[in-house]
């Protein structure tokens, strides 16, 4: 959206484009095709998908600070005066970036948000149905994809010099969405 003031507070169609091009979940089935022969190992299924979340959010990030909106200009102005706000809000938009491009979401649903942390859902997870049907109902239920989760989300709060836990609270085999708590190592 663009207002009167020619502020831009959508996020870059071209980014998000980007984005789902190289990790959305028709990328991540290509990806997963040249890199398993069947059904990986447990070693190699965790190393592939961190390595995928991992590179999913440092495009986050490259193209995000390539193409700031009037958001994220007042966010970096408030934590240059007020250092406690860079926690968890400078990591959050990236983690935002990365799930609104690559996912069939509107928004990324937070439940908590503060200074303690953030807590956010992913109700229509596209990396889990790609798994899913790629390498079947089982192995997508190991929940191999969590490394996806957790890689992407540690590299963001990395780029925001933050050091984090990563708590899983629901899981998309058990609950229908997955739920992570991030807070403060």
């Amino acid at each position: 959206m663009n207002d009167l003031t020619g502020y831009t507070f959508d996020l870059a169609e071209g980014m998000v484009n980007q984005i789902e091009e190289e990790f959305g979940p028709e990328s991540l089935t290509k990806q997963m095709a040249g890199a398993f022969d069947g059904t990986p190992d447990k070693a190699a299924a965790e190393k592939f998908f961190t390595d995928f979340g991992r590179r999913w959010m440092e495009l986050s990030i490259e193209l995000g600070e390539k193409n700031m909106d009037r958001t994220y200009e007042v966010l970096l102005a408030t934590a240059e005066q007020i250092p406690e706000m860079r926690f968890p809000f400078i990591a959050q938009r990236y983690i935002e970036i990365a799930y609104l491009s690559a996912h069939p979401i509107y928004t990324v649903p937070i439940t908590e948000n503060g200074v303690q942390g953030i807590v956010f859902k992913m109700p229509f997870c596209g990396y889990y149905t790609a798994i899913q049907d790629a390498l079947g109902d089982d192995f997508a239920d190991e929940l191999h994809c969590t490394a996806i989760c957790d890689a992407a989300c540690k590299r963001a709060f990395e780029f925001s010099g933050d050091e984090v836990a990563i708590d899983m609270e629901s899981t998309m085999d058990e609950d229908g969405l997955c739920q992570f708590r991030i807070k403060k190592a």
